[in-house]
């Protein structure tokens, strides 16, 4: 450490009296708040002990964005009552500039001078047991680090890129809701969930289906998913039924159903973890017969995935 004499009042001083054991004073800048924090007897913890401790605390960071950062100048100033001026103070090793971060809230000096020297009389920083401190603060830079968004997307190979899921004795069942086994795609696990009965909009008249996003809330913060895919009840005979979200079904009394869509698309995060259709098609369809859904009195469900992707928030 090594100390200097100025003549002139710092630009930032900032003094207060001493009063003994620990003082502090709020220091205001035009960017943010700090604290000056003055150990009298030496800040134990650091083993500053027989010394004068002296940091600045970084106040008021909890409402900042995550990833903050200032880059500052430092000086530490004592007044000298005798020859009045002021003595700096600076850290030879590494410098007076650092920078605060979230990790990083308090900067300064265990040992900013020996007590012996600072009641020295001849040094001059004690008159009538009052002494003053100051420090100069000059914000170099001021920055965020963004939460910037990552996205990755795949288009699943055909031959790979549908879930196939059979229920047995589907006019047997009595449960409200049934889940498929759990399955993965593009690293991402998912299930299928029916209500053979319906659910909302569908209850009683519909059957309802819904693709859900596995462990959603094990995503980190700031990720979403994104799939573009099919909803479909396989017809056994002859055709498949394809359905999307904002379309309206539309039926027609023929011995075949034949609906073609083009998927839809959504995002699926922690928040909103599922999407499908209450009404997906009219019970009295599917357990027609003639219809081609029910055969052997089992349905098939089918899950297709046309493009998947994954936005990240890195830090």
């Amino acid at each position: 450490m090594d100390s200097e004499r100025e003549a002139k009042s710092p630009t930032h001083i900032n003094a207060f009296e001493l009063i003994g054991m620990s003082s502090f004073l709020d220091l205001s800048s035009s960017l943010r708040k700090r604290r000056l924090d003055l150990y009298s007897n030496g800040n134990e913890e650091e083993k500053g002990g027989n010394h004068i401790s002296l940091y600045v605390i970084m106040c008021g960071t909890q409402s900042l964005p995550k990833g903050w950062e200032v880059c500052v100048d430092i000086n530490f100033f004592i007044y000298d009552h005798v020859h009045h001026n002021y003595v700096s103070f600076q850290d030879i090793e590494n410098g007076n500039r650092t920078r605060f971060h979230e990790k990083k809230l308090k900067w300064g000096f265990d040992k900013l001078i020996s007590l012996d020297s600072f009641k020295n009389c001849e040094n001059g920083y004690l008159l009538n047991d009052s002494c003053v401190f100051g420090v100069e603060v000059f914000a170099i830079k001021e920055y965020f680090v963004q939460n910037d968004p990552c996205l990755s997307m795949t288009k699943p190979p055909p031959i790979v890129n549908t879930h196939i899921w059979r229920i047995d004795n589907f006019l047997d069942v009595t449960e409200r809701v049934l889940h498929s086994e759990i399955f993965k795609f593009g690293n991402v696990k998912w299930k299928l969930s029916i209500f053979p009965k319906g659910t909302g909009k569908g209850e009683g008249e519909y059957l309802s289906i819904f693709l859900m996003l596995h462990d959603a809330a094990l995503l980190p913060d700031g990720c979403r998913v994104f799939a573009k895919h099919k909803l479909r009840l396989k017809n056994q005979s002859v055709i498949n039924i394809d359905r999307e979200l904002d379309i309206e079904a539309v039926y027609h009394h023929q011995l075949f159903l034949l609906c073609f869509f083009t998927g839809y698309s959504r995002w699926f995060d922690k928040s909103s973890c599922h999407g499908g259709f209450p009404c997906f098609m009219p019970l009295n369809y599917v357990k027609d017969p003639r219809m081609g859904f029910l055969l052997n009195r089992s349905i098939i469900v089918e899950a297709e995935f046309l493009l998947l992707g994954m936005l990240k928030k890195f830090i």
